[in-house]
């Protein structure tokens, strides 16, 4: 719940502002909370209304591609933090994520069984399934896949309800939350951030956490910051649909199919960069459909629920912006996740506290994704 008209005037300095109420804005504000620190967050619009609450909600460190080994290790480190994380949401905010840990699976065509059979780690020999085995965990699959390859760590769930959790544990913890409250500029005074102005008034802090996404262009420009990033957009479509057979997510090179309760199915997703709207069109949904029954022909009798697009922020260099802005003291940036927002959210929020509990870049290992390497992409510094 927001803050009431009377406490939001009352409440007007804190010690910690995180501006964003996506999943990262709002994964910093529960882990902050944890810590004991006074947090106020601002949305400016309504929670879940970005990137992240329009995605397909995987934890997929083990599939996903990354642009770096220490990108993809720290994805690895939150896919740990989730399991405890997800069972810690569930006691202090009572919402159910819809965590799904059947795996995911990667099929393949019949005459790829024998490449993969020679590839595979033999320890992980029975994470190989044959056709047999594939019909037999996936009735609904194509004849035509001739086995697959299975993940078991990789889980997923229902966005929305993990960014939900996250406020709603920080509320628990004395975080106050205000959403329609969006940020116009930030305050600085002898080189230190003070607070930001809103539609809503000024709100003061110690500490400023901008966690906006592509939102974050805006007021970051009033201070001179320009973020290399741009949006890659990405539709999907959602159907209703038996899934009695199909518990397991599929998951291939250019389609997902992610199974969700009430009988949902999410079929993902297109990638276009620099893409500005949040359209989806018939030649997307035609593709993603025609990619979608190549695996799961069952498909072609589902019913039509809904399509969605969504914006995600993406950097030049591929690395998120993680950590503070040495220009500006008291000012952390956690910004530009891409795809990876919800998979992501844990360890971001996790870092963000670690930073502001004073530890530095280098003791936490995450140096490259330094948000003051902006100041050296502006200087031309390599």
């Amino acid at each position: 719940m927001t803050l009431n008209r009377f406490n939001q005037e009352k409440k007007r300095n804190s010690e910690v502002l995180v501006i964003g109420g996506g999943v990262i804005g709002s994964a910093i504000a529960y882990y902050l909370s944890c810590d004991g620190m006074d947090v106020m967050q601002l949305e400016g619009a309504r929670q879940a209304d970005g990137a992240s609450g329009h995605a397909a909600g995987m934890l997929a460190a083990g599939l996903e591609h990354f642009s770096s080994e220490e990108l993809r290790k720290w994805a690895k480190r939150s896919q740990q933090l989730m399991g405890p994380l997800i069972d810690d949401l569930k006691l202090h905010s009572e919402v159910n994520v819809a965590m799904n840990d059947y795996g995911f699976v990667v099929p393949f065509l019949e005459d790829k069984y024998e490449k993969f059979s020679k590839i595979i780690d033999p320890a992980k020999q029975e994470y190989l399934w044959d056709k047999s085995k594939l019909q037999g965990e996936i009735p609904c699959i194509t004849g035509k896949a001739g086995g697959a390859l299975f993940y078991p760590e990789e889980h997923q769930l229902l966005p929305a309800e993990l960014i939900k959790a996250y406020i709603k544990g920080a509320q628990k913890k004395g975080a106050a939350f205000i959403d329609q409250c969006s940020v116009s500029r930030l305050l600085l005074e002898n080189g230190r951030v003070t607070g930001v102005e809103t539609n809503q008034g000024i709100y003061r802090a110690d500490k400023v956490v901008v966690a906006t996404g592509l939102g974050s262009d805006a007021f970051l420009g009033s201070i001179g910051i320009e973020l290399n990033t741009y949006p890659v957009k990405g539709e999907m479509v959602a159907l209703s649909m038996n899934s009695e057979t199909l518990h397991y997510t599929i998951y291939t090179p250019d389609v997902y199919i992610v199974p969700k309760p009430d009988q949902e199915i999410w079929i993902g997703a297109t990638s276009i960069p620099y893409g500005n709207d949040n359209k989806v069109s018939a030649s997307a949904l035609n593709t993603l459909l025609h990619k979608a029954t190549g695996w799961i022909p069952d498909i072609r009798e589902a019913s039509f629920l809904r399509t969605w697009a969504g914006l995600r922020p993406q950097t030049v260099d591929g690395l998120p912006y993680i950590g503070a802005y040495s220009e500006v003291q008291g000012l952390y940036l956690a910004v530009g996740h891409y795809r990876n927002g919800i998979l992501l959210s844990a360890v971001t929020g996790e870092t963000i506290s670690r930073l502001l509990s004073g530890e530095t870049e280098d003791e936490i290992g995450i140096r490259s994704f330094s948000a003051s390497r902006i100041i050296k992409e502006r200087r031309g510094i390599h």
